[in-house]
């Protein structure tokens, strides 16, 4: 599923309607079809008898809203349309439109104030049910005047408020909200979804989101810079495994961290990297840990002291060479040790390294970004925004407003697989594409689920998979885990090592999800 910015949506349509000769007015009829056709089947589920409300301001979101009404009227629902501007203001295809509604004999008001819509709303008898088709997706203002008060009515009075491709006040490129914003309970967008989709806070504007397809060749949907994680998308990337292996066939997966009073890290990620399938699993960790360490791991799990003896830090033999991947940082702390024991692990390490939590705060500390950036096999970085503001060194506000800016230049900073958690988790490395995570739960706002993530992916890449698709198949497997998690357990009363337990379960959806790959013209998204 790719994703687009306001430009590239608007440089699609204009591919759409000069090369391939679509003109403009089929585009709008198949959005608004397409859009009718969720709105009706929202109305049977939710049983509603009433009028649907249509607010349409005068641009194409506006003559969107003026196809859906239409299209909602034809198939016999009652409707209401509201116009945001006096019909002379309304051009092309939405003038159209709005003519052949008048000659239907449609309900159509025009709101000179926002008193319409409030008297409307005292007057009629609830449950209301909107259609929002005021403002598109490329608002270059913050919204004020009737615009804001009428969108301040429809959150106050609507219980169902349908958003067409975007909540009216959220802006398309950003996701920032301007001012106000409608708050949808569903959104249905056009062609492809957009970055305010998926970005904070427009991202919790939209409700469940559905994509609609224009009648756009199959093969643009490939194309671009930015997709997101689906399960179609993701399935394919889960391996066969060979029933005649063993252990040392399926990897070892090395993992260093933990320190006193942080033990539990490490443990977490042993524990997750030993689900995804991994051969062996050692962990190292500094000596004073120790005892509580060797107390904690599973039994399954090795182990060995990291000693510091001059300026090396010896391992067992035969050394790094041994492990096929290696996961530095879950609970390692700040010491002083850990900077010279980073330094040489990633001089010395010629594998796959997957780098979280205070692994990346001694990259940041020490400075060791070029370090990264000469190594020739894959490195992997986990921040989270307060990590990524200190690899770039800028603040956290930074990284959250612009997210997939930040991803680029950590990218282009350290040559690594870059991940940025949150709930929108952004992949981006050197195939110049940007893959969107969009997977927000509550529940995974616990303690723990970062170490959970970096023992998946290690043991993913150490069983010599793509470095690429071991972070998107791991990204995604987390999440999906994470949503098995919240089912069996509560968004509240998960924890983290729920997360781990649940990987089974994320993998035997995969797993069926890969016998049946079916698609739909509508696909629903969220």
């Amino acid at each position: 599923m790719r994703i687009v910015t306001n430009d590239e949506m608007r440089a699609i349509d204009e591919a759409a309607i000069e090369k391939l000769g679509i003109p403009s007015q089929v585009l709008m009829e198949n959005a608004g079809l397409e859009a009718a056709r969720v709105i009706s089947q929202r109305v049977v589920d939710l049983k509603h008898l009433g009028e649907i409300l249509v607010f349409c301001g005068k641009g194409k979101n506006g003559g969107d809203g003026l196809v859906v009404a239409r299209r909602l009227l034809a198939s016999g629902h009652r409707v209401r349309v509201f116009l945001l501007h006096d019909v002379s203001e309304y051009s092309g295809e939405s003038a159209v439109n709005l003519a052949i509604l008048k000659n239907m004999r449609a309900k159509v008001s025009f709101v000179e104030t926002h008193s319409v819509v409030e008297e409307y709303f005292k007057s009629a008898t609830p449950p209301f049910f909107a259609v929002d088709a005021i403002l598109g997706t490329g608002i270059k203002r913050d919204v004020e005047g009737t615009y804001y008060d009428v969108i301040e009515l429809i959150n106050q009075h609507a219980g169902e408020i349908v958003a067409l491709d975007i909540p009216s006040g959220v802006v398309g490129d950003s996701g920032r909200v301007a001012g106000t914003s409608v708050q949808a309970t569903t959104t249905v967008s056009f062609g492809y979804p957009k970055l305010g989709h998926f970005l904070s806070p427009g991202a919790a504007r939209r409700g469940k989101l559905y994509n609609v397809d224009l009648s756009f060749p199959r093969s643009w949907a490939k194309e671009g810079d930015k997709h997101l994680l689906t399960l179609d998308t993701t399935a394919p990337l889960l391996q066969g495994r060979d029933r005649f292996g063993h252990k040392n066939s399926f990897g070892h997966s090395l993992l260093i961290g933990g320190s006193p009073g942080r033990i539990g890290a490490i443990v977490m990620a042993s524990n997750s990297c030993l689900k995804m399938g991994t051969g062996l699993v050692t962990v190292a960790s500094w000596e004073d840990s120790f005892p509580s360490l060797e107390i904690k791991l599973s039994a399954e799990i090795m182990n060995f002291r990291v000693v510091r003896e001059g300026n090396e830090f010896p391992m067992p033999k035969p050394g790094l060479s041994a492990f096929s991947s290696i996961v530095v940082g879950p609970g390692l702390g700040m010491r002083d040790d850990g900077g010279e024991m980073m330094k040489q692990l990633i001089v010395n390490y010629g594998g796959p390294l997957v780098i979280d939590a205070d692994g990346l705060n001694l990259i940041a500390e020490y400075k060791l970004h070029q370090l990264i950036a000469k190594r020739t096999a894959p490195t992997i970085l986990t921040p989270h925004p307060g990590e990524m503001a200190r690899l770039l060194d800028v603040s956290k506000d930074t990284v959250v407003d612009d997210p997939l800016k930040s991803a680029h230049e950590a990218f282009e900073r350290t040559g690594a697989i870059v991940i940025l958690k949150g709930p929108t988790t952004l992949i981006h490395s050197n195939d110049n594409i940007t893959w969107f995570n969009h997977y927000p739960n509550d529940g995974m706002a616990t303690a723990g689920t970062g170490d959970i993530l970096a023992g998946m992916i290690g043991g993913l890449v150490g069983q010599r998979m793509n470095a690429l698709d071991a972070a998107r198949l791991g990204v995604f497997l987390h999440s999906l885990a994470g949503k098995c998690a919240a089912d069996q357990s509560g968004h509240r009363a998960m924890t983290a090592t729920d997360i781990t337990a649940s990987i089974r379960d994320a993998f035997r959806l995969l797993r069926e999800h890969q016998r049946r790959q079916i698609s739909h013209a509508c696909v629903e998204l969220y």
